[in-house]
């Protein structure tokens, strides 16, 4: 138990001036006041949190006053205020527990709580004061686009121990489904193409981007209102709505519109024109590599192939380049045609960019990687790192991938055809393809979507800070199919690290969604 008191003297009309032949027959100059002492539990002593919407219980208090234990006659009174010092408090009990539901804003910030008890026989009060944080329903987890119907859709949300921080509910998990309708009275009337997590700045709100068939919104993950539709989300609409890709770059979300290519800064809530420094840029198959870690060291965050110019660009913010002829070896990045792009992320050590491309001369697949480059007052181009010839036994399942990607933080490449996931490693001077699969759809349901796990805001901002789950990059989220609408998430954790294993064994399931159709991990802004 936790003993704090504050003391406030609230008696009044007592006269301390002196009169002759004044007989002083008052108590306080030789009778000491009882003070009233709250004790409070050590886990609630410094502060409470209440999911909105949901009932706030803080019992277990004791009161003592001149030695005895809750007493009888005190007054009670429970109040919440901002931090402001001019707000007025408001009184939400006056109970001796408290068991109220809590309707306040969201905040991150946190509220003050306050218990005043009074002493009505003295009119001495006492008082103990918590940070109260009011949190969403909703918290961070694998946010699932789906459909049940196949013209409308929805998302729903898994929250789990090991995707979701601070995770209070069932062991096995909690799926909400059903937001967008339930936030907004209707789901989406067509069908979701792509989901994107990413905040704004400006107010740390935690938003994901939804694109349909013929929409583009903003929606908040507190409730999951819609924020925008495309028609605010633009400042000029495009003559062709056609959302291609999205992908979260450093300080902005970049969306690849009929080839245009648009950056949001997190700072603002709109998409204005394409990029000029893009115009005449083409990005070939719609692949990008790109990272959103906030380090200069880390520059470009954005790389890309024109197949038109037969040149990799790169980008950083709004900043964009065609690389130039360097010549040298392994590649020339600024003279390097009849490439075709497969797949793109960043890899190796979690810093270097790496584009799976397929040669058009020999019909060869191979893995171009790039430095870094420390770019203080302008982003400069990627320097060549490695090239990596890939064995002739890989192209097959290539060639019938439904999801080819990187594994972060070591040189390993995951292929997903329809029935089961292949590894490859690539090291200089040794890249090895493995025909054994790393995991295999389950009897009578074949994979049609697979990336690596990364935990919420992590894959908003690629800092190690921002991560504390352990399946952060160290997960592959699988998105197994039965009769193409009996849809599964899978979460498959790695085993020894480096080797691109996977463990089956101890992966997780969640069903129930119908037809998955994208998803995308949600987190919470720090």
């Amino acid at each position: 138990m936790k003993r704090f008191i504050t003391y406030l003297l609230m008696v009044t009309g007592v006269g301390l001036s002196a009169v002759s032949c004044y007989e002083d027959k008052s108590k306080l100059q030789t009778e000491d006041i009882p003070l009233i002492e709250i004790e409070v539990p050590e886990a609630i002593a410094t502060s409470l949190t209440v999911v909105h919407g949901s009932q706030l219980d803080v019992e277990g208090l004791r009161f003592r006053k001149a030695g005895v234990e809750n007493p009888e006659g005190l007054q009670f009174e429970w109040t919440v205020s901002t931090k402001d010092n001019d707000v007025v408090p408001v009184v939400l009990a006056t109970t001796e527990e408290f068991h109220e539901v809590i309707d306040l804003p969201i905040s991150s910030y946190g509220y003050l709580f306050a218990l005043t008890v009074t002493d009505p026989e003295y009119g001495l009060q006492s008082q103990y004061k918590w940070d109260l944080f009011v949190t969403a329903q909703y918290g961070e987890g694998i946010l699932v686009g789906y459909t049940t119907d196949g013209k409308t859709s929805d998302v729903g949300l898994i929250m789990h121990p090991k995707l979701t921080e601070q995770y209070a509910g069932e062991a096995a998990g909690t799926i909400k489904k059903g937001l967008i309708e339930s936030a907004n009275g209707e789901p989406f009337p067509s069908l979701i193409t792509h989901l994107l997590y990413t905040y704004a700045k400006s107010n740390g709100q935690n938003i994901f981007w939804a694109a349909t068939q013929d929409d583009l919104m903003r929606i908040e993950t507190d409730y999951y209102e819609i924020l925008a539709h495309k028609d605010d989300v633009f400042v000029y609409l495009p003559e062709v709505f056609n959302v291609q890709q999205m992908v979260s770059t450093y300080q902005c979300t970049m969306i690849l519109n009929d080839g245009d290519i648009y950056e949001e800064m997190l700072s603002r809530d709109r998409l204005s024109t394409p990029i000029s420094e893009t115009v005449g840029m083409s990005v070939d198959n719609c692949v990008f590599s790109s990272h959103s870690a906030s380090s200069y060291t880390r520059s470009p965050s954005t790389i890309f192939y024109d197949k038109v110019q037969g040149k990799f660009c790169y980008g950083r913010n709004t900043t964009f380049g065609v690389c130039p002829s360097v010549g040298g070896t392994p590649f020339d990045p600024g003279n390097a045609p009849g490439l075709n792009s497969v797949a793109g992320g960043i890899s190796v050590d979690a810093t270097t960019h790496v584009m799976l491309m397929r040669d058009d001369a020999d019909n060869k697949y191979r893995i171009y990687s790039f430095g870094n480059v420390s770019a203080l007052s302008s982003v400069k181009p990627p320097t060549a790192k490695f090239i990596y010839d890939l064995p002739d036994a890989l192209a097959p399942y290539l060639e019938k991938a439904v999801s080819i990607f990187f594994s972060l933080r070591e040189p390993v490449l995951y292929v997903a055809t329809p029935e089961a996931i292949y590894k490859t490693i690539f090291e200089t001077g040794s890249v090895q393809f493995d025909e054994n699969p790393v995991y295999e759809a389950p009897a009578g349901e074949h994979i049609t979507l697979a990336r690596l796990y990364l935990q919420g805001f992590f894959a908003m901002e690629n800092n190690d800070d921002n991560a504390s789950l352990e399946w952060n990059s160290r997960a592959v989220v699988v998105v197994t199919s039965k009769d193409d609408m009996n849809d599964k998430i899978h979460v498959v954790p790695q085993i020894n690290y480096g080797s691109g294993q996977l463990d089956a064994a101890n992966e997780l399931v969640f069903d129930g969604f119908g037809k998955i159709l994208d998803y995308t991990v949600v987190g919470l802004y720090k």
